[in-house]
């Protein structure tokens, strides 16, 4: 699976998101919200905003894993140069 999120879609708003199953488990996850079309509604109980939602392992290596995944993309966005192939 492939997912293209465009430079134009991004926001820098984050939101943690604890969803509780009927296990009795309760799930967190990072939430990228996306811009999204003025038409939508977002209250809190109904927020149907565009986002790419990150579930989080449950093993405490694996989240130690993706962090270190999210921080290189961090780095990625700081080093990389602004364009390429631009005369």
């Amino acid at each position: 699976m492939r997912i293209n999120v465009y430079s134009q879609e991004l926001t820098n708003e984050v939101i943690h998101v604890e969803k509780a199953s009927n296990t009795g488990i309760t799930y967190h996850a990072a939430q990228l919200i996306l811009h999204s079309s003025e038409h939508l509604h977002h209250p809190p109980e109904d927020d149907d905003r565009s986002a790419v939602i990150f579930w989080l392992p449950k093993s405490e290596n694996r989240r130690e894993q993706m962090a270190l995944a999210f921080e290189e993309i961090a780095r990625i966005f700081r080093e990389s140069p602004l364009a390429t192939g631009l005369d």
